[in-house]
């Protein structure tokens, strides 16, 4: 390969990448919130989110701008797995449009007499609309769209170079060899330009030459497929459990599609050319390509539909952190709703595990700097929501007696624990010479150290042992506050710094009431909650 074929192939998928570019920037300045609102409101459902992938990313043409977009939405909170799943699936289905366009308008006009128009009309639209960022988004697009082309008609004319002084080398039979270096090829060149789409136009305006076999060809566009998890498998390194399951997710459909492919690959190509030539008689080998590669991401897609819960269940059993494995119930088993003897053990056992994690995330952010917890946020707000959903099944049911009055001490916990989280977030470690102005400090930290602890099952008075909990937590703080104010109004303490440590004052306070109200609520149900309440009427009696 001469010097000159070299720098046309390599300034051809610049071109190319820079088309890309440039019409992903402009279509998403274009549809300002749109994209968004789209993955907010289109993913209701498995087919809704698959259509939302397809057309997002055929407009876009880019299947890399709606990923991150999904994974953004994940770990936001705003997309569960199942809907993120279908996007992704949708998106590989989508970037299909990029051999199509090729195929059709790439490889069959002059692509100076479109490429350089669009370009030129783009880059005036750019310099006429700036601050206006739809218009100006569209006129890039258009600008991306010509040197998209002319990116297409540059690589079309280094393969004709290159193909005249090196066709022996791909004429002949596609062995199996041959047909492995070509998967290989695909593999290499997506993992190096880090675009499928670039690799797809390569191998397809190499085969409109006519001298590359269909099934090189086909195996090459296959390897592109595999070659694309490259981005996916990089971006889960150091991601969030949710974005590497919706990563895993991109590479298991890549490579189950790349499989379906390879077993079915002589099937795929005559039924790709039936289809091809059923609407364009004179189809050629681009054209047949394309439809190649739509067809197969479309199997891959039904596989993945075929698998549906299983495939969930698979991923969201992997890379569990240890904040989600808090936020997911143990003891809540669906199938005890619907025994509400059973349900409500489960339901005390779960509210238990919730306290634990929340008295230690308090001893954990009480010892920390101050502003240190605020990059601690804890999780349980989700196992709080997830213990409500519980409740709210239990309770579509007639319910026991004893199971019914023991429900609103286990929601009011739920509500306490939920309360300490928030309170706890404003913790941390008073500087000491805020400590050396009011005594009260030790006695407040003690307070919150004892509600942690509880009064214990030997208590004689439980109800008078938690009142004098919650009353030495005020006292406290009210000797630390008025301690505060006075050094203040001595000049011994800057306001500012008054507001602050009154702040953390009341967060200690806080989260010792809450505690102590939290052993109160579970008290009577712990154990045996059926027994309990037993023994507690008796006592009331």
């Amino acid at each position: 390969m001469t010097l000159d074929v070299f720098a046309s192939l390599l300034g051809g998928v610049g071109l190319f990448l820079l088309g890309m570019w440039l019409m992903t920037e402009g279509l998403k300045l274009a549809a300002g919130g749109a994209l968004q609102a789209i993955l907010e409101s289109w993913t209701r459902s498995a087919p809704r989110g698959f259509l939302a992938g397809v057309l997002i990313t055929a407009l876009l043409q880019s299947s890399s701008a709606v990923t991150v977009a999904t994974l953004g939405f994940v770990n936001a909170g705003l997309l569960s797995l199942a809907q993120a799943v279908w996007l992704i699936i949708g998106a590989n289905v989508g970037t299909t449009m990029t051999g199509w366009l090729v195929a059709l308008v790439g490889v069959k006009i002059d692509v100076a007499a479109l490429a350089l128009p669009l370009i030129g009309l783009g880059m005036l639209g750019r310099l006429a609309f700036r601050g206006r960022s739809r218009l100006f988004g569209a006129a890039q697009a258009m600008a991306g769209f010509g040197a998209f082309f002319l990116g297409v008609g540059v690589l079309q004319g280094a393969f004709a170079d290159l193909l005249g002084d090196m066709g022996h080398l791909f004429t002949g039979d596609a062995t199996f060899a041959a047909l492995l270096i070509a998967l290989a090829l695909g593999v290499l060149v997506t993992v190096l330009t880090q675009s499928s789409s670039a690799a797809i136009a390569l191998a397809l305006t190499a085969a409109a030459s006519g001298e590359i076999p269909l099934s090189m060809a086909a195996m090459a566009v296959i390897g592109t497929n595999i070659g694309t998890t490259s981005t996916a498998i990089l971006a889960a390194l150091s991601a969030t459990p949710a974005a590497r399951r919706v990563a895993t997710a991109h590479v298991i459909f890549n490579v189950t599609a790349a499989t379906g492919a390879l077993l079915l690959l002589s099937p795929l190509l005559w039924l790709s050319t039936w289809l091809t030539s059923g609407f364009n008689p004179g189809a050629d080998t681009p054209a047949i390509l394309a439809m190649f590669h739509t067809l197969f991401n479309l199997l891959g897609a039904g596989i993945m539909a075929l698998m549906g819960t299983r495939l969930i269940t698979f991923l969201q059993n992997r890379f569990v952190s240890a904040e989600e494995s808090l936020a997911r119930p143990r003891y809540l088993d669906p199938t005890l709703a619907k025994v509400p003897d059973l349900a409500l053990r489960g339901l005390v056992l779960e509210v238990e595990r919730m306290r634990e994690a929340a008295f230690a995330m308090v001893a954990r952010r009480r010892e920390a700097g101050a502003g240190a917890a605020a990059t601690d946020p804890g999780r349980l707000l989700p196992l709080g929501r997830a213990i409500r959903t519980f409740i709210g099944e239990m309770s579509a049911g007639p319910l026991p007696d004893p199971v019914a009055d023991a429900l609103p001490d286990v929601i009011r916990a739920v509500q306490h624990l939920e309360e300490i989280e928030r309170m706890s977030l404003r913790l941390g470690t008073p500087p000491a010479d805020i400590v050396a102005l009011s005594a009260g400090w030790p006695t407040l930290r003690r307070a919150l150290s004892d509600s942690l602890t509880g009064p214990g099952p030997d208590a004689a008075d439980p109800e008078l042992a938690y009142a004098r909990l919650i009353q030495s937590a005020e006292q406290a703080y009210q000797q630390v506050k008025t301690d505060l104010l006075q050094a203040t109004a001595r000049g011994a303490l800057p306001v500012g710094r008054l507001d602050d440590a009154l702040d953390l004052a009341d967060a200690v306070r806080r989260c010792a009431e809450m505690a102590a109200k939290t052993h109160r609520r579970l008290g009577p149900w712990e154990g045996h909650p059926d027994t309990a309440h037993q023994e507690a009427q008796a006592a009331a009696g």
